[in-house]
């Protein structure tokens, strides 16, 4: 048996500087909410005095859910019928990637939270 393959949306990505802090939310899609996944991480290439590379990273990927009705019947639908087939065609995913550049301040600790009682349904950073 070979090596497990990763499938999307993972990815691996190479990075060019030391991390020192790293931070991962997510919440799984459902057939009425999207699923997200963010991560974040921090630190820095140069020494905090030249600025070089200090830097966070954000990183976030949402997961449109596929319809949850399938009509066997359905015009549209002509995979030959297979719900799977039907639910992949159907999902999608987004990502979108943030750099924010901290100049001689060198980030060592980043954690991603939502709140409890959130109305607004936002991850919150907080960085230090």
């Amino acid at each position: 048996m070979g090596k497990p393959k990763i499938r999307p949306p993972s990815t691996v990505d190479s990075l060019s500087f030391p991390v020192f802090g790293l931070t991962w939310h997510g919440t799984p899609a459902t057939p009425k909410n999207d699923g997200v996944s963010f991560t974040a991480y921090c630190g820095g290439g140069g020494s905090a005095k030249t600025g070089v590379g200090n830097k966070i990273v954000c990183d976030l990927i949402a997961q449109q859910s596929a319809p949850s009705s399938f009509n066997n019947d359905d015009d549209n639908n002509n995979d030959g019928g297979s719900e799977e087939l039907f639910k992949r065609r159907y999902h999608t995913t987004a990502r979108r990637t943030v750099e924010i550049s901290t100049g001689e301040a060198l980030c060592f600790g980043i954690h991603a939270f939502r709140p409890y009682d959130d109305t607004l349904q936002m991850i919150r950073l907080v960085a230090c």
